[in-house]
């Protein structure tokens, strides 16, 4: 329940109780009776037991001081009893006048009912979701107040058995109409679905099994972890399951649930060697939540006198609030290494120490390593890491590696000059060239999250800012739902970004009796650490008095900022009382602690290696950046880093499989906890599937074949210390595959609790195959095709086991059964890493192949697990396949879908017993799908095949681009009628018609005879080989053009054989959509053949991975383009194949065009029968860009020296030229 729901009930029960005085100050004994005075007296009692109830749970939720709570209880307490002592008045009075009773009207609690009254008294029906825990305790009120009720009619019972029943329950009798024959359908009905002892029992233990664990110890979670552990265990007694012989698995599993400090406090408690009764942690837990409550009144009390705030500038609420044991920040803290009143990391004895001096003493101490406090451990720690290197540690305790001292000695160096560099994030400090740094003053604050929980956020005070930030990573731990906005961001040189969000938050002080709330609008981040460098103060120069109250205990370390104040909060948080240290340096007393600020001069500054400056971040200079930096430097590095690490890692298991390790980055650390959202998918996911049976049979067929092969396991010893990370995972149908219509597809982008996700903390890798599209130009190439693929590619390459731990899931069969959770073994679909991890693994077997030809085919001629290759011969396509599949067998890989072109390749292909579709078979007409072209083996033709369509109610650009992506021709084979398609969809973008906007009656008319016409598309069939059987010579011709709406290529195979016979072809083509800006036909000339002169390149390097080596006088570009007339050689306008993609085509006149499929006429004979030259090259080619000179004026003030020194020319030339001498000889 949470604070808002709670909150709802309590207005329910007040309205309950005033309605109760309502009816006691307003009684007349001619129109009321006793019975309802009796009826609200019986009432009563479940009134008050249902606050205390709700009550007590809005007080664990809402964090407010003791004499708010105190007074909410009193005022309900006085009004409970004068309603009380009304109504007794009443009766009394009644019974002394012996007057004459009416017939009752009907309640819940009455013995006898008037049927001919239907006014229901004010009272809260009992409620039940579904949930089989509460099933036990509503079925026993509801017979008791309605159904054993025997004066009450079968109808009126119905009513509310529905008005009982919420959520999946209602759903059993909601249809059921409401009359008095179906009472006894609809009861017998929600009885036999829910009356399930066995269901309840399991129920019981999967909550015990759930049971969430505790981070950090405090009263409120101790308590919560105690009432669900005993409410789950007496319900389990009272249905007669042997509690007392279950001590050893309870005990274990409260020990699992507690954390690191009480386990502890327990083992030293018990510590017998015989085996703990559940009894004894029991009380063990009763008595340690009774200490920590009377720890914490003796702290809220202490603390309430100590920070009573005084404002002068406005009147404040006073509000009192207790403050958790955790939290005692106004005490005096002792140094564990020398007892003074200091922290460690301040204390100079601790620093003097070495590194490894300090790790043994935290260890020993039991300190946490990356707070240096005690009480918790360090993966338990809210607290940043260390900022030198990510991880989970103090800076005080990082060790320094030998390529670190390396980079020191190097950081260290003085600067020569000084020079400011601009961050895109922004930089809190100045660095200067002398190495003195600027402080600006950050503080900790506390700020409660979704659950109401106040949680540790780092702020930056900043006066400067009109507005208040916060990280968006900062924005996602808190979990908090945010509002749309749109606010446009100006900072120094006018640089400008937009926020788009806003995240009301309320902020707490760690140290006085201050909260405010605030509207924090969301950025991707504020500013670099802060400081930008370690530095270190004289902590003898520093009072008392403010180590003890700290705004930012960790001022001296940089540091990430989570949140920025700005000058709407800035100047109220200071109360003017300040300590200066040194000259430049000095603290300030804020109500959120001692800040500090100032200049660190350069004795004091550590590693200071950089000048930086503040500067407001630009969305555009970021997207330009990126696009130099992140993807040329950035995604190389980590690509390289993937490579190395896969080479180093991965290895073969005894039967020749492979296993490989996840490639992670550093951000490994920041992975939070995704077990309950893991859960909480699975839930969704089995109520989708119990709507639809056939989906759920298909689901848990696939689910048991993981099982089955090994692919998963169920975990039986979790370790609790390992980095772990839950899968969740749905189904994806894929209607058009021959063997696996379902599979499973777990999400790798799920985020856990701290935002980041397991793809976000794994390295992508790069490509290691070859495109599609040049896999498919080698394709049609050979003359025996050959293709395959990989069963269950990703799930025949295990992952180590310690990685294992990052891919688990839950699952299991039925609902009725025990939620399980198991780790997958496998590559993992979902997972960024997992295209690489298995195409790498392909690349890797390619090298133990026993020939060249088997060893091309596995690393060319693969698309993820799609083999396209081919040979020139029977027998070496033959060999072919036995050297590949024998390669692949070897690391477990097998191949299966086994297809070729040739009826005697097919004849020698085995069949597997076990699998009938390890080699397929066709008839003429059928087609298998070969990485989405459909290819029919037998006439080895390509074909398209459109599904049928139906024109949408509702047309939309939306819908039409829906429609043209249907259609998949990677090669170009359609490219003059798609062009038509695809100019149509460009001018909605000119007509600037909205997605979901209706398109008018024309266009929607003129959209349907187009893509009615694709119906046609089915009677096509292009010859999968452009190539001649026996060519010896083979020439590629291109060909150009463009128009006002579109620009395309085309390249044209030409083959002669022995006998001189000469085959011409299409093998592949272009387009492109004219710029919507306007553009000149000559610069769309140009553009086309520049297109051209791209595709033949990559024609020409995958036809030499072939060993089909062109010669430049084998490769002819033509164009009926006088502008590009230069490059390449002309032909005529008619004779030009390219002018019909640009002009656009129907499917019917596509299908009978030879020029289009063969080329031009003139390209079959000999070449001296081709066009020549017939215009002369033009002296001046338009569009080329003239160079101009431009006299350009400003408006801006300039410095006119030494203009304004000299009144004369030559003056100032001999002047000039004496200081230029200068200033050369000075340089030499």
């Amino acid at each position: 329940m949470d604070i808002k729901k709670a909150t709802l009930e309590l207005k329910v029960i007040h309205s309950s109780l005033k309605a109760m005085s309502t009816f006691a100050k307003n009684f007349n004994s001619e129109t009321n009776n006793q019975s309802q005075v009796r009826v609200r007296l019986e009432e009563l009692p479940s009134i008050s037991e249902k606050f205390e109830e709700v009550q007590s749970v809005k007080e664990e939720l809402d964090q407010r001081s003791d004499d708010v709570v105190m007074d909410e209880r009193a005022k309900f307490r006085e009004r409970f009893y004068e309603v009380k002592a009304s109504l007794l008045h009443i009766l009394e009075a009644e019974e002394s006048k012996k007057s004459e009773v009416t017939s009752p009207s009907y309640s819940i609690t009455s013995s006898h009912v008037n049927n001919n009254m239907m006014k229901l008294p004010p009272i809260e029906l009992p409620k039940f979701s579904g949930d089989w825990k509460e099933w036990t305790s509503f079925i026993d009120s509801f017979n008791v107040y309605f159904h054993n009720n025997k004066d009450m009619a079968p109808v009126h019972k119905l009513h509310f058995l529905k008005a009982c029943l919420e959520g999946q329950a209602s759903d059993i009798v909601k249809s059921i109409p409401t009359t008095n024959e179906n009472y006894g359908q609809a009861y017998d009905a929600v009885t036999a679905r829910y009356e399930n002892k066995g269901a309840i029992i399991q129920s019981h233990i999967r909550a015990l099994f759930d049971t969430p664990k505790i981070s950090i110890a405090s009263v409120i979670e101790l308590q919560r972890l105690y009432h669900h552990i005993t409410s789950n265990i007496n319900a389990l007694q009272a249905l007669g399951q042997p509690i007392e012989a279950w001590d050893a698995w309870l005990v274990t599993l409260i020990c699992n649930r507690m954390d690191r400090v009480t386990v502890g406090e327990w083992h030293v408690k018990y510590n017998k060697k015989d085996l703990p009764e559940f009894k004894e942690i029991k009380e063990f837990l009763f008595n340690r939540i009774a200490a920590y409550e009377a720890g914490e009144v003796n702290v809220g009390a202490s603390c309430i006198k100590q920070n009573v705030v005084k404002s002068s500038n406005k009147v404040q609420e006073k509000k009192v609030f207790f403050v958790k044991p955790a939290n005692k920040v106004t005490t005096l803290y002792k140094c564990p290494f020398c007892n003074e009143t200091h922290r460690l990391y301040q204390c100079k004895g601790f620093n003097d120490l070495k590194v490894p001096d300090r790790r043994e003493f935290v260890s020993k101490n039991r300190l946490c390593y990356n707070c240096l406090y005690s009480n918790h451990q360090a993966q338990d720690c809210r607290f940043p890491g260390c900022p030198r290197c990510g991880q989970k540690h103090n800076s005080k305790l990082h060790l320094v590696q030998a390529h670190e001292n390396q980079q020191t000695s190097s950081e260290t160096e003085p600067i020569a000059s000084t020079s400011a560099l601009c961050f895109s994030k922004g930089i809190a400090q100045s660095m200067h060239a002398s190495g003195d740094m600027v402080m600006l003053a950050t503080a900790v604050v506390y700020i409660n999250d979704a659950a109401g929980y106040p949680q540790p956020c780092r702020a930056l005070l900043d006066s400067g800012s009109q507005v208040n930030f916060i990280t968006d990573a900062c924005a996602q731990f808190l979990g908090m739902s945010k509002t749309k906005c749109v606010l446009p961001i100006v900072g120094i040189n006018s640089m400008r970004s937009d926020a788009h969000r806003l995240q009301p938050v309320v902020m707490y002080s760690r140290f006085e009796n201050f909260n405010v709330s605030l509207d924090l609008h969301v950025l991707p981040s504020i500013a670099n650490d802060m400081p930008s460098q370690l530095i270190r103060l004289d902590q003898s120069k520093i009072p008392d008095i403010v180590n003890e109250q700290l705004a930012d205990p960790s001022y001296d370390t940089p540091g990430k900022i989570d949140i920025l104040l700005g000058a709407e909060m800035f100047y109220t948080l200071f109360s003017g009382e300040k300590v200066a240290i040194t000259n430049s340096l000095v603290f300030h007393k804020t109500t959120l602690g001692w800040v500090l600020t100032g200049r660190v001069l350069n004795s004091e500054v550590i590693q200071s290696r950089f000048s930086a400056c503040t500067c407001a971040n630009d969305a555009t200079i970021n997207s330009a950046l990126s696009l130099f930096i992140s993807k040329s430097s950035v995604r190389k590095d980590e690509e390289d880093e993937a490579e190395q690490h896969f080479k180093k890692t991965h290895y073969r298991d005894e039967s020749g499989r492979l296993v490989v390790s996840l490639p992670l980055n550093t951000k490994l650390s920041s992975l939070g906890e995704s077990k309950h959202m893991a859960q909480q998918r699975f839930f969704n996911l089995e109520k989708r599937l119990s709507k639809d049976r056939e989906l759920c049979i298909a689901y848990h067929k696939f689910m048991s074949e993981y099982l089955d092969m090994n692919h998963m396991e169920l975990v039986t010893n979790d370790d609790s210390n390992s980095q772990t990370y839950y899968l969740p995972h749905h189904a994806v149908i894929k209607e058009d595959s021959i063997t696996t219509k379902l599979r499973v597809v777990f999400d790798g982008s799920a985020p856990s609790s701290s935002g980041l996700s397991l793809n976000d903390v794994m390295l992508k890798g790069p490509i290691v195959q070859s495109s599609l599209f040049s896999i498919l130009l080698r394709f049609r190439v050979h003359k025996i095709a050959l293709t395959a693929d990989v069963e269950k590619m990703y799930r025949q390459i295990l992952v180590t086991p310690k990685d294992c731990q990052l891919q688990r899931i839950w699952y299991r069969p039925s609902p009725s059964e025990l939620l399980r959770e198991y780790n997958l073994r496998t590559i993992t679909y979902g997972t960024k890493s997992a295209p690489y991890l298995a195409t790498r693994s392909l690349v890797e077997v390619a090298f133990s192949a026993p020939n060249e030809a088997a060893q091309r085919a596995i690393k060319d001629d693969f698309y993820v697990d799609d083999l396209l290759t081919g040979a020139e011969s029977s027998d070496e396509c033959f060999q072919l396949y036995k050297d590949v599949s024998d390669t692949l067998a070897s690391r477990c890989l097998p191949l299966r879908k086994w297809c070729t072109s040739s009826s005697e390749v097919l004849s020698k292909l085995p069949n597997s017993g076990t699998d009938p579709n390890h080699v397929l078979q066709f008839s003429e007409q059928d087609a298998v799908s070969t990485l989405g072209i459909m290819w029919q083996p037998i006439t080895d033709c390509f074909c398209f095949t459109l599904k049928p369509w139906n024109p949408p109610k509702k047309m939309t650009k939306r819908t039409l681009l829906s429609d043209i992506n249907r259609i998949y021709d990677p090669l170009g084979f359609l490219t003059p009628v798609l062009i038509t398609g695809m100019i149509f969809v460009q001018q909605l973008w000119v007509l600037k018609i909205d997605w979901d906007t209706t398109l008018p009656d024309d266009m929607q008319h003129r959209w349907k005879n187009f893509y009615l016409s694709l119906n046609a598309l089915d009677k096509l069939a292009i010859p999968r080989r452009p190539l001649s059987s026996n060519w010896l010579n083979i020439q590629l011709h291109g060909f150009c053009d463009a128009s006002q709406e579109a620009y395309g290529a085309c390249v044209y195979t030409r083959t002669q054989n022995s006998n001189g016979d000469v085959e011409t072809a299409l093998y592949v083509s272009k387009s492109r959509v004219a710029p919507l800006h306007a553009t000149t036909i000559p610069r769309l000339e140009l553009c086309g053949a520049v297109l051209l002169s791209d595709l033949t390149t990559e024609v020409i390097s995958e036809l030499k991975k072939l060993n089909i080596n062109l010669h430049q006088r084998d490769v002819v570009l033509w164009s009926d383009s006088t502008v590009v007339i230069t490059w390449i050689n002309s032909t005529q306008p008619h004779c030009n194949p390219a002018d019909l993609i640009t002009r656009g085509q129907t499917v019917n006149n596509l299908q009978q065009c030879s020029m289009w499929w063969s080329g031009p006429h003139w390209l079959s004979k000999h070449h001296t029968s081709w066009p020549t030259r017939t215009q002369p090259i033009l002296n001046e080619v338009p569009e080329v860009r003239p160079v101009k000179l431009v006299l350009q004026a400003s408006a801006q003030p300039v410095d006119d020296y030494p203009l304004s020194k000299f009144s004369k020319w030559n003056h100032m030339v001999r002047v000039t030229a004496y200081m230029l001498r200068f200033i050369s000889n000075s340089q030499g």
